[in-house]
């Protein structure tokens, strides 16, 4: 089960237990206040084992309530089916895009294969499933799926945010096929008037109607072009708030460029192991200039001016000295 559900289902027993502890004394009842102490003891042990598992494969719990869902007793297969596929779509999307950049308009998605979660358990409350990558042993670092899985997470959450910085960030990585997918999905939880619970890694949330509306209206309202550019220049990086700062030549002027860090730009720096590269100092970057791979976003939306979007998805070379 996921790291976050096994906490709070564990989290909550121990609540119980304490409360009706609170409700005893040893005088009234000495063996119930013993078994509850022992009780209580054997829950804090667990929630200690539990959180100090690393839990590395991709793992996601998806709570569905309102029209499809009959209380506890089951889901419309129909929706299910369909709302199931339409993550899975975009994850498969988003880890292929991580991977080899900007998706074609059309064809089959590359590396479906290794973005494939399989169901490993049925949630109650709403109605949910548990999705897990699979593999067998746990790994010692986090898996590429993984951090796709909590970048869709983000993503979902964000689209559908009431706060208006959060859906501008989320539309700075959007890509064309991965907001087709996104409408399908809220599109499909609209007209069936259902919500969605997203429970992954530290994050949990509930779209209700309003969000769930609010969200396919945005995604209706979005058409988006984009393209990757290699541009050279000085550049500043800030890895804690996953920000860009490029001091470029673009159409003959200087201009800056500034957006979000790719994950991948991220691992860069990092040096990790499995792309054969030192790691590297932001601090040492604005020393020399670098070329760097863009991806360029022509966001319009109705109603609105349309507006540029830029992300930095690959340092490609140290180039020449900055003056």
């Amino acid at each position: 089960m996921l790291k976050k559900l096994k906490l709070n289902a564990v989290a909550a027993d121990l609540a119980a237990v304490r409360a009706l502890l609170n409700s005893r004394s040893i005088e009234e009842d000495p063996i119930g206040v013993y078994q509850f102490e022992q009780r209580k003891e054997e829950l804090e042990r667990q929630l200690q084992e539990i959180n100090e598992t690393n839990e590395a494969h991709a793992s996601l719990a998806i709570f569905f309530g309102g029209g499809p869902v009959q209380g506890s007793r089951g889901i419309n297969a129909d929706f299910a089916g369909g709302a199931l596929e339409d993550v899975q779509e975009l994850i498969k999307k988003c880890l292929a895009t991580r991977e080899l950049g900007a998706l074609a308009e059309r064809g089959r998605v590359p590396l479906r294969g290794n973005a494939q979660l399989l169901v490993t358990d049925v949630a109650r409350g709403s109605f949910g499933f548990v999705l897990e990558e699979a593999g067998g042993e746990m790994p010692l670092i986090d898996t590429v799926l993984k951090d796709v899985v909590d970048e869709v997470a983000e993503l979902i959450s964000n689209i559908a945010s009431s706060d208006e910085p959060d859906f501008q960030s989320a539309t700075e990585s959007l890509d064309g096929r991965i907001l087709l997918s996104l409408r399908q999905f809220f599109r499909r939880l609209d007209e069936s008037e259902a919500t969605v619970r997203v429970v992954e890694k530290d994050r949990d949330f509930l779209l209700d109607r309003g969000a769930v509306n609010r969200a396919r209206t945005r995604t209706e309202a979005i058409e988006i072009d984009e393209r990757g550019e290699e541009f050279e220049g000085t550049l500043f990086l800030l890895p804690d708030s996953k920000r860009f700062e490029l001091h470029t030549q673009w159409g003959g002027e200087s201009t800056t460029l500034v957006g979000p860090v790719s994950r991948d730009v991220l691992r860069q720096l990092a040096g990790e192991p499995e792309l054969g590269e030192a790691p590297i100092d932001p601090r040492d970057v604005p020393r020399t200039a670098w070329s760097v791979r863009i991806k360029v976003r022509e966001i319009r939306e109705r109603g609105r001016a349309p507006r540029t979007a830029y992300t930095l998805v690959k340092l490609l070379r140290p180039s020449r000295k900055a003056h």
